[in-house]
Order: C-alpha cells, then sequence, then structure tokens
C-alpha cells in the first residue's frame, strides 16, 4: 500500500548527518529547557507554547525551508525523511517529512507537516527503550528510538498511530496501528484498514533509506523491505497512558505477523507517545 503512493523524493547525501554550529545569522535560540540551541527565524515563525518536552512551530515558510532552518543550529542531523510537494496520501498514511536530531545524547524528532508557504513542525524527544524484534533475521531486544508521527481519536476508544524507528541493529520501520479500548483494555486491530507494518533493512538510516526507496532507487546495496501482514496466530496488546488525554503515550506488542516476502513469523514491540490528537470522532 506505501509503495502504490507512487512517492518520489530527492536523494540527499549517503550520510545525512551534519556538525552543528552556533547558529545561523540572524536566528535566534528557542527559549525551551528541553531543546537547547535550537534555532528558529524569529522574524518568520511563531513558537507556540506546549509541554516542557514539545515545541510546536508554525512558520511563513516552505517545510524544505524550514528543515534547514532547524539543521542550521547546535543539534546534529542524525537521519531525515523527504517527500515530494502534494503528496496528500502519503500524509493519510502517516508518512510525513521529518528529521531526527542529535546533541549531547539527547534524541529529538521534528515532523514537518504543511502546504506552500505555511509548515508546522512538531519537536519531540525521540522515544529509546522497549523496542523488541523477533523473528528469524531479526535482533531481539535493540537499542534504537522510535518517534510518533501521527495520532488520531476515531471515537470510541479507538486510536490510530504511526510512527517511525530504527535500530542499531541496521532494521528500522515505519507503521501504522490501530488501538482499541474495551473494559479497560487496549488490544491492536490487525483487520484494520489503516494496519501498516513496513520494516526497512539498511546499511545507513532508516528514513534515508526510506526517501531512496521511495524515490525510485532500484537495487540499493542492503536495503530490503519487508511488509509484515496478520498471520493466522496474531494478537496484540498495547499499555496506554491517558493522563493527559491530549497526549497518550505507552506501548504495543504484536505477535503472528508474517513476512509477506519470506513467510517468516515476525513479533514486535514498540513505544510510542503522541505529541498531539487529531480528533475524528463520529456524529
Amino acid at each position: 500500500m506505501l509503495l502504490s503512493l507512487g512517492l518520489s523524493a530527492c536523494d540527499g547525501d549517503d550520510q545525512p548527518t551534519g556538525r552543528p554550529s552556533a547558529g545561523p545569522a540572524g536566528a535566534d535560540p528557542i527559549a525551551s529547557a528541553g531543546f537547547p540551541g535550537l534555532y528558529h527565524d524569529a522574524s518568520n515563525v511563531s513558537v507556540l507554547p506546549g509541554p516542557a518536552e514539545q515545541l510546536r512551530l508554525v512558520g511563513t515558510m516552505t517545510c524544505a525551508e524550514m528543515d534547514a532552518m532547524l539543521s542550521a543550529g547546535q543539534w546534529r542531523v542524525v537521519d531525515r525523511l523527504t517527500l515530494p510537494g502534494g503528496s496528500a496520501g502519503a500524509a493519510i498514511a502517516g508518512i510525513v517529512p521529518g528529521l531526527l536530531l542529535e546533541r549531547a545524547g539527547t534524541l529529538a524528532f521534528v515532523t514537518l507537516k504543511g502546504d506552500h508557504d505555511l509548515c508546522t513542525g512538531t519537536v519531540v524527544k525521540a522515544r529509546r527503550d522497549g523496542i523488541v524484534l523477533t523473528g528469524k533475521g531479526m535482533p531481539g531486544a535493540a537499542a534504537g528510538w522510535s518517534a510518533s508521527t501521527m495520532c488520531v481519536d476515531l471515537g470510541d476508544g479507538v486510536l490510530n498511530v504511526s510512527l517511525y524507528f530504527d535500530t542499531e541493529a541496521k532494521i528500522g520501520g515505519l507503521l501504522t496501528v490501530t488501538l482499541r479500548a474495551k473494559d479497560g483494555k487496549y488490544t491492536v486491530d490487525g483487520e484494520s484498514g489503516d494496519f501498516t507494518v513496513l520494516l526497512i533493512s539498511h546499511r545507513s538510516a532508516a528514513l534515508e533509506a526510506y526517501s531512496k526507496v521511495f524515490a525510485g532507487a532500484k537495487n540499493l546495496p542492503g536495503v530490503a523491505l519487508h511488509s509484515l501482514e496478520p498471520g493466522d496466530a496474531f494478537g496484540g496488546t498495547a499499555t496506554v497512558d491517558t493522563g493527559a488525554a491530549d497526549r497518550p503515550h505507552g506501548s504495543f506488542s504484536v505477535a503472528g505477523l508474517v513476512d509477506a516476502q519470506t513467510a517468516a513469523e515476525v513479533s514486535l514491540s514498540l513505544p510510542f507517545s503522541c505529541a498531539k490528537v487529531v480528533v475524528l470522532k463520529s456524529s
């Protein structure tokens, strides 16, 4: 489904990392204890108030320009997903441009959304613990990061969560899962039309590799896609903390997934954290 969106993207350098700088000329540091050294153009960007470890930036600029602005401060670009303009289908599927930044051992993920000359960047701390991938060729418990790109409340205790993740084992992924609440417990709905699990093995970084795949690059060394689908033994549970109703977070575990290419069975566990929830409750 994801590949059929017909995405394309500009291939960046093979290594998306960059050196941190003191900040671009004419830019101001964002006054946030959670993201010191992150710079913005105060004449074109508004910083919206929010939780201590979350920032929302609204700018009269394209998302490519906001990407360049945030990349120019003291935070190093670790990974980047780029998409062409007008990829509405990608956004619906939770696939959006984004930046993974690092400073002094802290990882921040920036989700970029917008049209034409109005872009919104949501900056959150990336989650680092709780990633487990089991099955043939999978690393088991793995160090890495995960970041939620979209959370949608469909009403009646149904929450759609889209996220990216990557691991030091060089296996990453993009997922959209549907979490359903019943009697105080959450399950993962594998029959939902929104359910998508696409893993990628790579040699550099997951988002960079996805960008090249979506651009139509063929025969990339070390890159392989694994589309996982619910098998006969599928089952999934989730733990969701809804203490802040507009920012649920937790983790989910899914077993009984089947690799569409190899028929191998895979299980996974991932953390998630919603910076914002889009409410689409039926009337």
